[in-house]
């Protein structure tokens, strides 16, 4: 497992992970996900990395695109992180081992005191990889979410620097 830029070359694989009806579900990803969408990610992303908002990486495993993983950089040294990953690399704890990674890299390099995380209740894959990770999750918010005009409730939980992970 490698985290890296993502690559023009990414496009495909990021089209058919934004397409994956789970992806869809858990997601605010746009339905129908267009070819031009992923452009629009592209662009994002390059942006949040301009103006120190946001640290997105592609996950790579087995020498492929398996997903992307980021730190949305909030105030006071806090992050949210956000992650999704390809139909193929699921089950296999790639994301465990690219989330694990890069919280390793904010805590050391960005010097980030904690990291939120937030999930629709219900996305038990999600809620696995966070607790694996260290995020206690604590409690659940009624109607925290939002994606394409629909609130949902949300899982909500946290892990700082200083916690055993």
């Amino acid at each position: 497992m490698l985290l890296r830029q993502h690559r023009a070359d990414d496009a495909e694989a990021v089209f058919q992970q934004c397409s994956d009806p789970e992806m869809q579900r858990w997601t605010t990803v746009p339905v129908p996900y267009e070819r031009h969408h992923v452009e629009g990610f592209f662009a994002h992303l390059a942006r949040g990395w301009d103006d120190g908002t946001l640290a997105g990486f592609a996950v790579e495993a087995d020498g492929r695109f398996a997903g992307t993983v980021d730190l949305r950089l909030g105030e006071a040294r806090w992050a949210e992180v956000g992650f999704g990953l390809h139909p193929r690399a699921r089950g296999r704890g790639v994301m465990t081992r690219a989330l694990s990674t890069l919280l390793d890299w904010g805590f050391t390099e960005l010097d980030l005191v904690g990291v939120h995380w937030r999930a629709v209740v219900g996305n038990h894959a999600s809620r696995r990889v966070a607790e694996k990770c260290g995020f206690r999750v604590e409690g659940e918010v009624r109607g925290l979410l939002v994606a394409r005009g629909q609130r949902d409730d949300g899982w909500v939980g946290s892990v700082l620097a200083t916690d055993p992970r």
